[in-house]
């Protein structure tokens, strides 16, 4: 292997690394939500953290970079990316799963490196290979297998399971649509970029919500809000980009299937909930099947 390969290797290592973080500390997410949701709904939360963040990372990036430069062209892209992927996806999800069962919830969701596989070739002229195509089977293979292990039941209205599909979609095409402000930009300024263009997005739905109920929100509960605002989506979000710059889109897309895998292990170590040898094998498949995709 020529020096070249083998640093490239190294890279394409790191950038797969980064982009396993957001699904990590998916898993601890889940649990906060599932706390703190007794106190704010998800529209008001999306908004709590996707301003959090962009005020956070604007003042960062003008520390650190100056002024957000973004040429005119791109505004566009910005807009829809961070719009999608950051702002109108969390609240939809959300949405979603209240409207269905939290296991059909995930194995819907676990279509995302399909709609990313197909949508690869479609916009970009990636060719799907039947490996590639058969690890991504298998990662979906692999979270049903979580799901049923675990005693999950399927139910949900047609609603709630198009609202779904749709949120599977919309992170797609977020990988897609951000994925050539890359090499224009460095990915500090694409996800900052990406968090102030989701803030314009859902400024006017949590104005046309109900706003007044981040009036009763606790000063433990903020404290909370924003720790895991900064830590499970700031600085996944950013490692994420760093992801979606140097891998394939399916690549950084099949990630996201670790993420039910870590929720039940996370439930484990939490909540102290049985985890099944069928569970684990699910996780194992899952593994395989990013193994598998990342290889191609």
């Amino acid at each position: 292997m020529t020096q070249d390969a083998e640093q490239k290797k190294r890279s394409n290592l790191s950038a797969l690394l980064a982009a396993i973080y957001l699904p990590v500390t998916g898993g601890f997410d889940f649990v906060f939500i599932e706390y703190i949701s007794d106190y704010i709904d998800s529209v008001n939360l999306v908004f709590i953290r996707v301003a959090v963040i962009a005020i956070l990372f604007y003042a960062l990036h003008r520390i650190r970079f100056g002024k957000l430069n973004i040429d005119r062209g791109d505004l566009l892209r910005f807009f829809l990316a961070g719009g999608i992927g950051i702002g109108t996806y969390y609240i939809i999800e959300a949405i979603g799963i209240a409207w269905t069962s939290a296991s059909l919830s995930s194995i819907i969701l676990a279509t995302v490196p399909l709609f990313s596989l197909f949508g690869d070739r479609l916009i970009f002229g990636t060719r799907i290979t039947p490996m590639k195509l058969a690890g991504v089977v298998a990662s979906i293979a692999g979270v049903a297998l979580i799901i049923f292990a675990g005693g999950g039941a399927l139910s949900g209205g047609l609603a709630g399971i198009g609202l779904l599909f749709l949120a599977s979609a919309e992170w797609a095409a977020y990988i897609i649509i951000a994925k050539p402000l890359h090499e224009r930009y460095p990915t500090f300024t694409v996800t900052t970029g990406l968090f102030v263009s989701a803030l314009f997005v859902t400024l006017p739905i949590f104005l046309l919500y109900k706003p007044e109920n981040v009036l009763h929100f606790s000063p433990g509960n903020w404290a909370l809000t924003v720790f895991f605002a900064v830590v499970c989506i700031a600085i996944a979000q950013l490692l994420y980009m760093v992801g979606v710059k140097n891998l394939p889109v399916t690549t950084t897309a099949i990630v996201m299937n670790l993420l039910p895998l870590v929720a039940v292990i996370t439930s484990w170590i939490v909540f102290h909930e049985m985890l099944t040898p069928l569970q684990l094998l699910g996780g194992a498949i899952i593994l395989a099947a990013i193994t598998v995709v990342a290889r191609e």
